[in-house]
């Protein structure tokens, strides 16, 4: 039999948490270029409720002019919103960046198991 191993905190990672808002932090981020050849910015997201390790996941989301409305919340979740403005934004900007989220459980479907994914960013409203 050949398979491909898994670490604990993989088979872990695989549990999906329940629909919900959740606290993030980027851990990294990339700037590549989609497979139908758009820019985009990769990032990897940890995902916790309350700040909580122990129920913490880690996912990747996709940010890119395709979906502006969560690219745009991204920024403003992030504190970006000078740089999303300038049209600008870079892998550097993200790194490090924490906010709330929304997340959602996506179904599997074709073979695939469901899992967790980012459905939109939270932006903090203030009142004037």
């Amino acid at each position: 039999m050949e398979f491909n191993p898994s670490t604990e905190q993989e088979i872990s990672d695989r549990k999906l948490l329940p629909r919900g808002d959740y606290d993030f932090e980027i851990l990294d981020a990339w700037e590549k270029t989609s497979d139908a050849g758009n820019p985009m910015i990769e990032v990897k997201v940890r995902v916790s409720r309350n700040g909580s390790s122990n129920l913490a996941r880690v996912l990747p989301d996709y940010l890119h002019a395709r979906r502006p409305d969560k690219l745009r919340h991204c920024c403003a979740a992030c504190d970006l919103m000078a740089e999303y403005e300038s049209g600008s934004l870079n892998e550097d900007d993200f790194k490090g960046k924490r906010g709330r989220l929304r997340l959602n459980v996506e179904r599997g479907r074709h073979g695939y198991a469901s899992r967790n994914v980012i459905e939109d960013y939270l932006v903090s409203r203030v009142s004037s």
